[in-house]
């Protein structure tokens, strides 16, 4: 059986949930629309303005779709989030979507830093698939291999 390589979803992410992340008090990032994303593929963490900066990458460790009240119930202690806020985002969505962050690598580079060796890098409004050639600038960037697993710099969260 030949193994699919794992995908690799480049996502923006405001600032003050990045620091959550960071933190280990946000273990799920909250979406609207389902990335066709799963378990064991990665997304590298883009910190949104003011700061614009590539902040590290994780491994995807689930991926849980359900209609935002039963969203809620299984998120409220890890999405980093007040209910207020919550329903605030999912107001007028019918799906809530949370992506289960295995852990966080860290790399913090400004979006300066990133162009100097990834010179087409264009931060996403929301997210982006990375083709193949922008996963091998990826990995030059962040000097990781996004395809496996390692130890540096890895900061461990607790499990959904």
């Amino acid at each position: 059986m030949i193994q699919q390589k794992p995908k690799v979803l480049l996502l923006s992410i405001k600032p003050q949930y990045v620091q959550k992340i960071l933190d280990g008090q946000k273990t799920i990032e909250l979406r609207k629309t389902r990335p066709k994303i799963q378990k064991g593929d990665f997304i590298l963490v883009y910190e949104s303005s003011p700061s614009k900066s590539l902040i590290g990458w994780f491994e995807v460790q689930g991926i849980i779709c359900e209609s935002p009240k039963k969203l809620w119930d299984k998120v409220k202690n890890k999405a980093g989030v007040t209910k207020e806020e919550f329903d605030a985002y999912y107001q007028k969505s019918t799906l809530g979507v949370g992506i289960c962050i295995n852990s966080i690598h860290c790399i913090k580079m400004s979006l300066e830093d990133v162009r100097k060796q990834w010179n087409q890098f264009k931060p996403p409004q929301n997210f982006h698939y990375l083709k193949e050639e922008e996963i091998l600038l990826a990995e030059q960037v962040t000097d990781y291999s996004l395809t496996f697993k390692t130890q540096d710099s890895q900061i461990p969260l607790s499990t959904y």
